[in-house]
């Protein structure tokens, strides 16, 4: 059980990222490269789980895509018409690029499992529903990504945390998947 005795800090997510950037839409629409094209159709709304529908050349993802190319344990947070989609990049994937819609949040701290668990929690949910830019679609700028505030336990407790959820939402889509197949 986790213990409320140490009091949880609030963190912009800028301080725990490395790297806050996003992507952009690639030039060649043939489909016919050999990289994976993560998009926010490609992320499943309950698991996460990725499944790649378009691919990019070699040459797009190491030219003009070459900021938004993924590395494993990269977050993935929709930013743009969906809001607030997460998911981590697994290594089965890569090599892998993204599109403006997604930002890539890489940490230089903090749990993995309990960042991703407290961006899909209510609190942030909560500030997209308070903060979208609104033009054609909602959005949000990656300023705004940047400024998310995390409540942040010890490292212990985010890992405890962080392994409850996931062990949590693995059973959810296995009994989605148990209803819908």
């Amino acid at each position: 059980m986790v213990s409320a005795t140490n009091a949880w800090e609030q963190r912009k997510l800028g301080e725990l990222a490395s790297l806050i950037t996003k992507g952009t839409t690639p030039l060649d629409k043939s489909n016919t490269g050999t990289v994976n094209f993560v998009k926010i159709e490609s992320i499943d709304e309950s698991s996460g789980e990725v499944t790649i529908t378009q691919k990019i050349s070699m040459e797009e993802h190491g030219g003009y895509l070459h900021r938004s190319q993924l590395k494993e344990n990269d977050i993935l947070f929709s930013i743009a018409g969906t809001l607030g989609r997460v998911t981590s990049v697994k290594s089965s994937i890569l090599p892998a690029n993204t599109n403006q819609a997604l930002a890539i949040i890489r940490l230089k701290s903090g749990y993995l499992e309990y960042v991703k668990t407290y961006l899909k929690g209510k609190a942030v949910s909560d500030f997209v529903k308070k903060n979208p830019t609104v033009g054609a679609q909602p959005n949000l700028s990656l300023e705004q990504v940047n400024n998310l505030e995390i409540a942040i336990p010890t490292e212990s407790e985010q890992k405890q945390i962080g392994v409850f959820f996931s062990h949590l939402d693995h059973l959810i889509a296995l009994h989605q998947r148990k209803w819908f197949y």
